[in-house]
């Protein structure tokens, strides 16, 4: 049996996930995970997220000091997505050095 254990807080104390389906939840939580994952390794993030996840993801790149930007998908009448971009994290010279 797979254990799952809460990394974080999923910011979800007003119920901002009212009214979805535990599927939903899950591809929610999922996605916010793989986000932080990528926000610790230095590339640059171009990857379509769900709205749903706006405030979470913000906050990520926030905490993660990151600067990103969100934009709409352009045809997406949904409202749905939207496209993250994270900029490649400047190298400091410790981590040239790898000192």
């Amino acid at each position: 049996m797979a254990e799952f254990g809460l990394k974080k807080s999923f910011g979800i104390d007003n119920g901002e996930l009212d009214g979805l389906r535990p599927q939903e939840c899950f591809v929610l939580g999922y996605e916010l995970a793989e986000i932080d994952a990528l926000l610790l390794r230095p590339g640059a993030i171009d990857r379509p997220v769900h709205t749903q996840n706006r405030d979470r993801i913000l906050q990520s790149c926030k905490e993660a000091r990151r600067p990103c930007e969100l934009k709409w998908l352009p045809g997406d009448v949904s409202e749905s997505w939207q496209r993250l971009l994270v900029p490649e994290m400047e190298r400091t010279n410790d981590q040239s050095t790898g000192l």
